[in-house]
């Protein structure tokens, strides 16, 4: 450990945040945060309350781990205690084992210890995630077995910030632990890599670097989207992913965009990339954002605390649409905006939290022309041929089908007015409703789209 002062490695890991958090959560969440003491290999921090303690444990673990791997301070754990306390620790998750060194018969268990949330069982599956979460069982499930007629080494899993990719990673590694404790599993971030591969550089050595990480059975690579711009360190990923897939090892990646979709990546390096099965995370649906909703409150952070009633939980689940983060964000930002002021976390203290956190008026309803002009430019079609044209044509009659759907699950539009908006009678829009829901049961790619799009439109 580079020092063993509590307020210097405070200070190091408040820079590596500070560079990753909006300035306004930074504010809130860390600045108020005092290093304690720091204990064999733990850094005790003071949080001014429980609910600042359950944000940061359950909301940024993977900033921490970053400001901690970035830091050079990779085997610190960090026990946040919460103002007044006392100073009794509380059970802490186990401290992963480093990484064995080169030649070592040691299994190797690298997952970050502020992660032990990310298993599989607690991973909530919707539409939009079933084949990634498929993947990820099937990888788990066969690790070992012989040979299926579906390849899924490398399996990459790629969506959008906060869906669930490195959780669904981390809980493949953690199963697959569980069943084949011998095994090495690492996880590794690309920018982490490229910070450790810098040090290598400069000391001219990068050997055991590339050894340490190519003895590993199941090698978990996280955010290889930020590959692009790092020459060297894609000649050296290259290298480690080419000697694992040679000797049978299991690969699992995770990015923001498809493998073909990566700028500044080496050819060669997609194409490896996408030998396997490339699965992908999308939004989740406003049944899943319930089922997630529930999930969370099953927690043990969450017992003895007052029940959250329906209302509120539809409430959260309507304007937490982005990502699974959010979402839960927004449930305790609600339960702990309650608890602070002494009342039950009603549907006005869950507007209040909205509108304080957003700015915006909670129960502001959005104009049935937003929701149009935003499903004409998502299917590209002009705004005036989506509203009047005469078509039966494919590409105006399903973009106006979807428009009117959009309209009734958004903004709960009578399907007269809807009817109305169109030129056309409220049987005709009800009709077209029912198309779309039946064609998002069995189409999964119109699901996601039409999914997506819903979730956009705020």
């Amino acid at each position: 450990m580079p020092t063993p002062d509590p307020d210097a490695l405070w200070e190091t890991i408040r820079q590596g945040l500070s560079k990753q958090l909006p300035e306004a959560s930074f504010r809130e969440w860390i600045v108020p945060c005092q290093p304690l003491r720091l204990e064999e290999d733990a850094l005790w921090i003071q949080v001014p309350s429980p609910a600042a303690k359950l944000w940061i444990e359950q909301q940024l673990p993977e900033e921490f781990n970053d400001a901690l791997a970035q830091g050079g301070l990779g085997d610190l754990r960090l026990v946040f205690q919460v103002s007044g306390t006392g100073t009794v620790a509380p059970k802490a998750a186990a401290r992963p084992a480093p990484l064995a060194s080169a030649g070592s018969s040691e299994p190797a268990v690298a997952f970050p210890h502020l992660f032990h949330r990310y298993t599989l069982d607690r991973f909530v599956v919707g539409p939009g995630s079933q084949l990634a979460f498929a993947a990820a069982k099937a990888v788990a499930d066969n690790y070992g077995k012989a040979a299926t007629p579906l390849n899924m080494n490398p399996l990459f899993i790629y969506g959008g910030a906060g869906l669930g990719k490195t959780h669904l990673m981390v809980g493949i590694g953690k199963e697959i632990q569980v069943r084949h404790p011998e095994l090495r599993v690492a996880y590794l971030k690309v920018d982490n890599f490229f910070n450790e591969l810098t040090v290598a550089i400069k000391a001219r050595n990068t050997e055991p670097m590339r050894k340490k990480y190519q003895q590993n059975d199941v090698l978990l690579l996280d955010d290889v989207q930020t590959l692009g711009k790092m020459e060297r360190t894609q000649e050296e990923i290259f290298y480690i992913l080419e000697y694992l897939l040679q000797h049978g090892k299991q690969i699992i990646l995770t990015s923001d965009k498809p493998p073909q979709r990566l700028e500044g990546c080496h050819e060669r390096l997609i194409t490896r990339f996408k030998w396997g099965l490339t699965a992908d995370i999308q939004p989740p649906d406003f049944e899943t954002r319930i089922a997630i909703l529930k999930k969370k409150l099953e927690d043990a952070d969450f017992k003895g605390l007052p029940s959250v009633p329906e209302d509120v939980l539809t409430f959260i689940a309507h304007k937490a649409k982005g990502s699974v983060r959010d979402l839960e964000g927004f449930l305790t930002r609600v339960i702990f905006q309650a608890s602070l002021i002494g009342v039950p976390p009603t549907l006005e203290v869950a507007h209040a939290a909205f509108q304080g956190q957003s700015g915006e008026e909670p129960t502001a309803a959005i104009p049935p022309e937003r929701i149009y002009r935003m499903t004409a430019e998502t299917f590209n079609v002009p705004f005036v041929d989506l509203m009047k044209k005469r078509s039966r044509q494919q590409t105006i009659m399903v973009p106006r089908q979807v428009a009117m759907y959009l309209a009734r699950e958004i903004a709960s539009l009578p399907f007269t007015d809807i009817g109305r908006s169109f030129n056309m009678h409220h049987s005709t829009v009800m009709n077209a409703i029912d198309s779309v829901k039946q064609r998002m049961t069995r189409d999964q790619e119109f699901h996601r789209m039409v999914q997506a799009l819903l979730n956009s439109i705020h």
